[in-house]
């Protein structure tokens, strides 16, 4: 499904610049390398745990007090718990404990097998606040984030406070293709994902980096790209190693065959939102990001489901935004984010 985390703008510029020779800028590219894996080492030292859950290892990012509000992020396809570091301070300082997660094939969070939906990932987030000793919290997620946040409560309600929706988990994925034309459908699949494998982490970087002139992408979003090279089951390294095997890009036809679409993928495509807040109990802040030819044309869904709940659901719509709600509107977001916590505190 389309999305616009940070790494999407460094893949436009990869496909649209000629391939600059291997050489020409070896050292800056090197001395680029350095200072990401620095931050990025930071970062860990600072905020990067590992649990173990269902059988996999999975990565997570912590900040705030511990006495805090729990506030478990999913973040979107292609992402990684890092899209919440810009506001994770702020949502802190406001009284969360932000725990932002790698789930399955994502980030740090490192997989083999890829038979697994949106309700597996439920059942990790779950494991989570076990492990952490948590007994509920605030679940929330961005796009196909948003849709586990979904499952967490379809399966878990006693474990949730409430929701925080960042265009993602409220509507249904195949109701709005059902009503688009075939160029309206087409304007929300993925943009392609280049293919680009390597010996080492760096080569894939210096594959990637490499082909954007210099100064075009700052440390920050080099960040996105270095999380996005792992290394894959054959000993090499590739830049979103076993994306295809989670989420499925084809011809907008076969949209029409949900089932044939990798686990991942098609479990969020069946969710019913309407059905699974049909008994909802916990506040739910909705953000619905709005524009021209908006790919993801879905305001009618959120305010049924408003509509619904008028004394749970809060509808935030963001006029002339895209999907990735935190790159562009990040102070929005943190308002909203806190709105919810003190509606969450007054029902606790």
């Amino acid at each position: 499904m389309r999305a616009t985390p940070p790494f999407l703008v460094a893949i436009a510029l990869i496909t649209a610049s000629p391939l600059r020779s291997q050489t020409d800028d070896t050292s800056r590219v090197r001395t680029a390398f350095t200072a990401v894996t620095a931050l990025r080492n930071d970062y860990e030292r600072q905020h990067g745990h590992f649990v173990a859950v269902n059988g996999i290892r999975m990565h997570y990012l912590e900040w705030g007090d511990r006495n805090g509000v729990p506030l478990v992020w999913a973040h979107g396809s292609a992402s990684s718990g890092l899209e919440l570091r810009a506001v994770a301070p702020r949502l802190a300082a406001a009284g969360y404990r932000v725990l932002a997660v790698d789930y399955r094939g994502h980030g740090l969070t490192r997989v083999t097998d890829y038979d697994f939906g949106i309700y597996h990932i439920a059942d990790d987030l779950i494991g989570l606040l076990d492990s952490l000793k948590i007994s509920k919290a605030v679940f929330g997620g961005a796009s196909k984030g948003g849709a586990v946040a979904s499952a967490v409560y379809d399966q878990y309600p006693n474990r949730v406070f409430g929701l925080l929706m960042a265009d993602g988990g409220t509507y249904s994925m195949q109701w709005m293709w059902d009503h688009q034309t075939p160029d309206e459908r087409r304007r929300s699949l993925t943009d392609p994902i280049p293919h680009i494998t390597g010996s080492s982490e760096f080569d894939v970087f210096r594959q990637v980096v490499g082909n954007i002139p210099p100064g075009d992408l700052p440390i920050e979003r080099l960040l996105d790209l270095l999380f996005h090279i792992g290394p894959t089951e054959n000993g090499q390294w590739a830049f979103l190693p076993g994306f295809d095997r989670m989420i499925f890009v084809n011809e907008v036809a076969e949209i029409a065959r949900p089932s044939t679409f990798p686990p991942l993928t098609w479990s969020e495509i069946s969710l019913i939102p309407r059905m699974v807040f049909r008994r909802l109990r916990v506040p739910m802040m909705i953000l619905d990001p709005q524009r021209e030819n908006d790919p993801r044309p879905v305001t009618d869904q959120n305010e049924r489901l408003a509509k619904d709940h008028p004394d749970l659901v809060i509808h935030r719509i963001y006029a002339e935004t895209g999907h990735n709600i935190l790159q562009s509107r990040p102070d929005w977001f943190v308002r909203d984010a806190v709105e919810l916590l003190d509606q969450v505190r007054k029902r606790r």
